[in-house]
């Protein structure tokens, strides 16, 4: 059986409201979407600026993930959200992990996308693998500190 791309978007659409993420899917021919002006955008980090932001002193949400992870993307606006939220508490970035296999190994990151959360001291406080919706993700940085 030949898969249309429509099929193919019912069948991704299917799977991911199955895990609780909606996916808006623009109707042909319609206009696009504007751009979110009061979101900024996640900056991914090279391995370099990685190691700067964890001895930088200032907390780092970090999402290892990458660039064309459907999950990973699905993240982007609940950590804009918490880069909005957080303001100057925290540094929220991304971190391609395809890239840099080796920082994949250094930190562990066995899942696309993996939220790895840094303290002050550059001391891991809390991680999590998968999708973490937004409530989840506030309690949790709450627990450690951080809200």
């Amino acid at each position: 059986m030949r898969m249309t791309p429509l099929v193919l978007t019912l069948i991704i659409g299917t799977a991911l409201a199955a895990v609780g993420v909606m996916a808006v899917v623009p109707t042909p021919g319609a206009a696009p979407a504007p751009p979110a002006t009061e979101r900024h955008a996640i900056a991914p980090l090279s391995p370099t600026e990685l190691d700067a932001a964890l001895a930088s002193g200032t907390w780092l949400i970090m999402e290892f993930g990458g660039e064309h992870c459907i999950p990973c993307r699905a993240m982007q606006p609940i950590l804009q959200d918490l880069q909005a939220a957080l303001g100057s508490k925290a540094k929220v970035h991304n971190f391609w992990i395809q890239e840099n296999p080796e920082v994949a190994r250094r930190f562990k990151i066995m899942v696309m996308p993996t939220q790895v959360v840094f303290n002050a001291k550059g001391e891991e406080v809390l991680r999590h693998q998968g999708i973490f919706q937004a409530d989840e993700f506030h309690a949790a940085l709450a627990k450690v500190g951080l809200f």
